[in-house]
C-alpha cells in the first residue's frame, strides 16, 4: 500500500504514520504538510506543500502511484481570519478531492468533525450519521466543517466506484492534546452554565482516534462515521472535578461578553462567541455504525479521557502507583 497524508506532521498524523509505517504491506507514505515533522519514520518521505494547490497534490498522487489518500490538514484552533480558515478547510478539501479524482485514487479518508452537525435545540440525542450537517452560522470552524463534509458527500455520490470515508469525531483529548478546548478547563476564570442548562458532552481519546482511523482504512468502509468514546459527562461535572468556578449566565449575555473579548483579542479568549452554542445545546453522537461496520471499540470512555487529560495538564492529581507486595522471605 502507498499512502499520501496531508497534515501528517501533526500529532494525529504522526501517530497514524507510526502505525502505518510499521506495517509490512506499507511500501510508502508521503507526508504533505506546511510544517516539517519533528521526527522521521521508515518508508516515509516529507514534502512541503499546501493542500489548496490541487495540481501539486495531483502530481504527487500520480508520481508515487498512491493507493490511499488521507486528508488531515485543517485549521483546528479558531483564528481571527474567517476567510483563511474557509480557504484552508473548505477549498483545501475541495482541491484535495479534485486531485484524487484526476489521479484516479481509489481510496480516500477525510477527517471532519461532529461539530459539523451544529448544536441546535432540535438535535436528537444521540445523532446518527443520517442527521443533516447544519454547522453554526456564527462559528467558522463548525460552519466550515459542515461545508467540507458536504464536499465529501458530493464526491462520494459522483464516484460510486471509489471509496471515500469521512470521520466526524467529537472533542479529541488526551495527554498530548493542547487545543483551545483543553485550554478552557486550564485557563478560563470560570465555566458558564448557560440559561441554567447543564448539557452532556462526549470526548474521544487521541489513541482511540488513531485506532478508529486504522479500522476504517482497513475495512474500506464508505460514507460518514461518527467517532466518540463511550458515555458522556456534563459541563458542571467536568468543572467541579477540576475545581473550576461555575457561573449561571444567559447565552445571550455570554455571547455579548465573549464577542467583545474576541474582538479585542484578550488573552485566553480562544474562540468566537458562536462556540458557546456547543455548551448550551446537545451535539451527542451515536457510534453504533462505526462499531458495527469495523468492530472498533474505544479503550477509553469519556470520563477516563477527561481524567487522563486533566492529569497531564496538572488539573488533577496523578494517580499514585500501587506497589506490589513482596513475596515473603522464607525463614530457615
Amino acid at each position: 500500500m502507498r499512502y499520501l497524508i496531508t497534515g501528517g506532521s501533526g500529532y494525529i498524523g504522526g501517530r497514524l504514520i507510526d502505525e502505518l509505517s510499521a506495517r509490512e504491506k506499507t511500501e510508502l507514505i508521503v507526508n504533505v504538510d506546511v510544517a516539517a515533522p519533528k521526527r522521521t519514520w521508515p518508508k516515509t518521505t516529507y514534502v512541503k506543500g499546501d493542500v489548496r494547490d490541487r495540481h501539486a497534490t495531483r502530481e504527487l498522487l500520480e508520481r508515487h502511484e498512491v493507493d490511499c489518500l488521507i486528508h488531515l490538514a485543517f485549521i483546528l484552533n479558531p483564528i481571527h481570519d474567517d476567510a483563511r480558515m474557509y480557504d484552508v478547510d473548505v477549498n483545501g478539501t475541495h482541491a484535495t478531492l479534485w486531485a484524487a479524482t484526476e489521479a484516479g485514487t481509489q481510496q480516500v479518508l477525510v477527517t471532519s468533525s461532529a461539530s459539523a452537525y451544529g448544536a441546535w435545540p432540535d438535535n436528537p440525542k444521540p445523532m446518527a450519521e443520517d442527521w443533516p450537517v447544519r454547522g453554526a452560522p456564527d462559528f467558522s470552524y463548525a460552519k466550515d466543517k459542515a461545508e467540507a463534509d458536504r464536499v465529501c458527500q458530493i464526491w462520494g455520490h459522483e464516484h460510486p466506484d471509489r471509496v471515500i470515508t469521512w470521520v466526524r469525531p467529537c472533542i479529541v483529548m488526551g495527554p498530548n492534546v493542547d487545543n483551545y478546548i483543553v485550554k478552557a478547563w486550564v485557563n478560563a476564570p470560570f465555566f458558564p452554565v448557560l440559561d441554567g442548562q447543564d448539557e452532556e458532552f462526549q470526548l474521544v481519546h487521541e489513541d482511540d482516534v488513531v485506532s478508529a482511523l486504522l479500522a476504517l482504512l482497513d475495512a474500506k468502509a464508505p460514507g460518514p462515521f461518527n467517532l466518540a468514546g463511550d458515555g458522556t459527562m456534563t459541563w458542571r461535572q467536568s468543572a467541579e472535578m477540576v475545581g473550576q468556578k461555575m457561573r449561571e449566565v444567559s447565552l445571550k449575555n455570554m455571547k455579548r461578553f465573549n464577542n467583545a473579548l474576541w474582538r479585542l483579542r484578550v488573552p485566553n479568549t480562544d474562540a468566537p462567541a458562536g462556540n458557546l452554542n456547543f455548551l448550551r445545546y446537545s451535539w451527542v453522537v451515536s457510534t453504533e455504525k462505526l462499531k458495527a461496520e469495523t468492530g472498533w471499540r474505544p479503550k477509553f470512555d469519556t470520563l477516563e479521557t477527561f481524567k487522563v487529560t486533566m492529569r497531564a495538564k496538572g488539573k488533577l492529581p496523578v494517580e499514585p502507583t500501587v506497589e506490589q507486595p513482596k513475596s515473603p522471605i522464607a525463614q530457615g
